[in-house]
């Protein structure tokens, strides 16, 4: 096997496979190192066999097994997964390489396989994909086979009776509504004092009414104190109170992700990590080494597939297409919470909003589905709304959310309308099909017309307030 390559991956989840097959169609010759499974968390412990439980779980109904559901996401994870790691090996100039890298200097890695050998291979570029881990949690007296993070769910064949899930974050929630609808008792509980705290507030309602309806318990600002095996009890401690949970079966811990960086050697390689932000990049994914590159969850900026695949294809043209003029900043990560109802957002944060000098500059619009679409009604719809923050006057969009079902399929809309700048008078003359739930984002044009051009002198005032105040240091 030759030792040499222009471009080394190591990782093979979705950013290194997208560098990998993208560099490799450039006919660059391509070296890519998992030390796992090909296709990363993505394809194994992540999005596909999460979207795969979902869908299994909307069409469950009663009288069936709820294990077949499991079998099923087993199944189809790992079809994929062979799938795709006879396709890596037959890609022309991508060497497909088994075990676990480690710098040995900027531009070296030392590979050691399953059996323990170890050999040494360097390239022109190495960028780095390693992706994170589910963070760990010690309860007490809690046995391993009733442990279960996101890696243990997917090779789970049989459902339990009554989960636990701490946390209440993307996973914690998306598996809070698939088990309670394959019949699982769930109890949910967490530190946070409310679901989605990275979302907007009005979001976090909707799926916590949502969470009630369906009889999902929760128990915010709380911790876990000990398991007693022989009773199958988990003692919570919330504020000065405890809380016993009874007949639990099994106990999910989906509290945030650990990157994969502790064991690469980068201190060999002299490339500069943080233990809280991950490993420092330029806009063009580039570490401080020049040649050496990171995409994806090692990075500060990145914690999803997509956004993960959005920046290796910015790598490839970096590598591949060096003279080409780039946008200086990377694109904007739209994100989506597969809930019931889904949740979808992108642009600006509300904190951003809130310390921003001109928010009494920015207009928020919320525009509820039911009583505003057809389709609402259609379907029994009684929650869901799509919100905008904009700048007065100009209809400059810098925030959406929209919590809705497919969510996920709409958010789009609003991404490219941040990114090329299409304000909201443009959108006010788009026509929609009918009926559809995107017909609320007519509305939203509407209601920022309206609002407008009945008070065009207070919107001029407004803005230019906007447009000539001091930005806050």
């Amino acid at each position: 096997m030759k030792t040499h390559f222009q471009t080394i991956v190591i990782g093979a989840g979705s950013g290194g496979m997208t560098v990998s097959i993208g560099l490799s169609a450039l006919g660059k010759d391509v070296a890519m190192i998992e030390g796992l499974h090909v296709g990363g968390d993505c394809t194994n412990v992540g999005c596909v066999p999460s979207k795969t439980l979902i869908h299994e779980a909307k069409n469950f109904r009663a009288g069936m097994n709820p294990d077949n559901a499991l079998k099923e996401t087993i199944r189809k994870r790992d079809e994929l997964r062979d799938i795709e790691t006879e396709e890596v090996k037959e890609i022309e100039n991508l060497t497909f390489i088994e075990g676990m890298a480690k710098f040995t200097a900027p531009k070296k890695l030392a590979v050691t396989n399953a059996a323990g050998e170890t050999t040494e291979f360097s390239a022109d570029n190495i960028v780095i994909s390693t992706g994170a881990r589910p963070r760990q949690l010690k309860i007490d007296g809690l046995p391993d086979e009733r442990y279960l993070t996101n890696i243990e769910l997917f090779d789970t064949e049989t459902a339990p009776k009554h989960l636990v899930i701490v946390g209440a974050g993307v996973i914690a929630l998306e598996m809070a509504f698939a088990f309670q609808k394959l019949g699982t008792k769930i109890t949910l509980f967490a530190l946070d004092n409310r679901a989605l705290t990275t979302a907007i507030p009005e979001a976090a309602e909707a799926v916590q009414a949502s969470l009630d309806r369906k009889g999902i318990i929760t128990h915010y600002g709380a911790t876990a104190k000990s398991f007693d095996e022989s009773s199958r009890t988990l003692t919570l401690a919330q504020g000065d109170d405890e809380i016993v949970v009874d007949d639990v079966d099994q106990v999910l811990v989906a509290i945030g992700r650990v990157r994969n960086i502790d064991s690469l050697g980068l201190e060999q390689a002299g490339v500069k990590s943080d233990a809280r932000m991950g490993i420092s990049v330029n806009s063009f994914g580039e570490t401080n080494v020049r040649g050496v590159y990171a995409i994806g969850d090692v990075t500060p900026t990145s914690a999803f597939t997509h956004s993960a695949n959005a920046q290796g294809r910015r790598v490839v043209q970096r590598i591949a297409f060096p003279l080409l003029p780039m946008a200086k900043k990377e694109p904007i990560f739209p994100n989506a919470i597969f809930s019931d109802p889904e949740v979808a957002t992108v642009g600006l944060t509300s904190a951003k909003l809130e310390s921003s000098c001109h928010k009494n500059a920015i207009k928020r619009i919320r525009v509820d589905l039911k009583g505003n679409t057809d389709r609402a009604y259609t379907d029994g719809i009684e929650e869901g709304f799509i919100i905008v923050d904009a700048v007065r006057l100009t209809g400059k969009i810098l925030h959406a959310t929209i919590v809705a079902p497919h969510a996920s399929e709409m958010i789009s809309f609003f991404t490219l309308a941040i990114s090329q700048k299409i304000s909201l008078y443009k959108i006010y003359r788009l026509v929609y099909p009918y009926p559809t739930f995107s017909s609320a984002i007519l509305k939203v044009g509407d209601f920022f017309m309206r609002e407008t051009l009945t008070n065009i002198v207070g919107e001029i005032k407004a803005y230019l307030r906007y447009r000539f105040a001091r930005p806050t240091k």
